[in-house]
């Protein structure tokens, strides 16, 4: 239990077509200065929702990025994520930087800061979508600076969120998936990477399954937010919209250029081998609309790697997510070099 508690903990703290492009490349716009937006809406069951926006000022359209968090009770203006990707004026092409703010959260509440009942009573990854989905409907009426056009960077949960955003949102024109697996469900994580392969193969690893199956059906029949499981954050609302979730069912049909990237190294998180079994289901399938980044020495994220190799490559994300090359086989000198991209287009 000790393992299965810090393999939680783990996952848990991280908790990028040219058609478009060709739209957007000429948007070395004059800015005068950035303009950054905190925005409040009403969802439709009437709680206050509340998204950040950053962008140059410029009287070009530009596209949208959405910055889609991990996990945990954690703000969007922390310290660290606040600067992912923020917009200056010398990017090319122009873009605005939204964020949406989890239910219940101070917007700059860090790791290890107590959850809130309103946290535990609505984040789920179903909302979590729906609240996505909420704001792009109100961006879409409001913001008339938008061209219209998505790219979406997800990491962790936020690669879970990501990637159905991907599905169900027809304007997303690229997006970056990052340590999210996708190729088991969370189920099979733990049941296969995390708990029972210590037990004794026989009766022993059976039984191991068989009691997480219990626990977890228990959660679906009684899915309360007064209960938690794997952290103070996890309710039992919260699980059965992580454990049986296999992101390759949606993407194996997703036409729309994805970047997958994971850590080699990250295990105790989210394994590894579920990544590698989301390419495999992909290229089995036929599907070209991927690339792969598995970035030798790397856990969970890369801010636990040297600063010039992180820096490398958090800006090699975000230029593939603006369609500029990111040297070859991915950022610059990932470890030695990054593993090559296994699906050239």
């Amino acid at each position: 239990m000790v393992r299965l508690i810090a393999a939680i903990g783990l996952f848990l703290g991280l908790g990028l077509s040219t058609g478009f492009l060709q739209k957007t490349t000429e948007a070395r716009a004059t800015v005068s200065r950035a303009i950054k937006d905190t925005v409040t809406i009403k969802t439709l069951d009437d709680r206050d929702l509340i998204y950040f926006v950053d962008r140059p000022a410029t009287d070009l359209k530009i596209p949208v990025l959405i910055i889609v968090d991990g996990s945990g009770c954690v703000g969007q203006l922390r310290p660290r994520f606040n600067d992912l990707f923020e917009p200056v004026s010398y990017t090319t092409p122009a873009f605005a930087r939204v964020r949406v703010e989890k239910p219940g959260v101070e917007h700059g509440a860090e790791k290890g800061t107590q959850c809130s009942e309103s946290f535990l009573k609505n984040y789920t990854i179903d909302q979590r979508v729906i609240d996505h989905l909420r704001v792009l409907q109100n961006l879409r009426a409001n913001a008339k600076w938008w061209n219209g056009e998505l790219l979406l960077w997800g990491w962790s949960d936020g690669g879970d969120i990501a990637a159905q955003l991907t599905a169900y949102y027809p304007q997303t024109k690229r997006a970056v998936l990052g340590a999210m697996g996708g190729g088991h469900t969370m189920e099979e994580h733990f049941k296969d990477f995390w708990v029972c392969p210590n037990a004794p193969k026989g009766p022993a690893r059976d039984e191991c399954k068989a009691g997480l199956e219990r626990e977890f059906q228990n959660m679906v029949d009684n899915p309360t937010w007064k209960k938690t499981w794997g952290g103070p954050g996890n309710s039992w609302k919260i699980w059965p919209t992580r454990l049986y979730s296999r992101l390759s069912n949606l993407l194996k049909d997703n036409d729309v250029p994805i970047l997958i990237v994971h850590g080699e190294k990250d295990f105790d998180a989210t394994p590894v081998a579920s990544a590698r079994k989301l390419v495999e289901v992909l290229k089995a399938s036929g599907n070209t609309s991927f690339d792969y980044w598995e970035i030798p020495g790397m856990g969970h994220g890369w801010k636990e790697l040297p600063k010039e190799q992180g820096m490398a490559i958090e800006a090699a994300m975000l230029n593939w997510l603006l369609g500029k090359d990111v040297g070859l086989g991915g950022p610059p000198d990932f470890g030695k070099q990054a593993a090559p991209t296994l699906n050239k287009k």
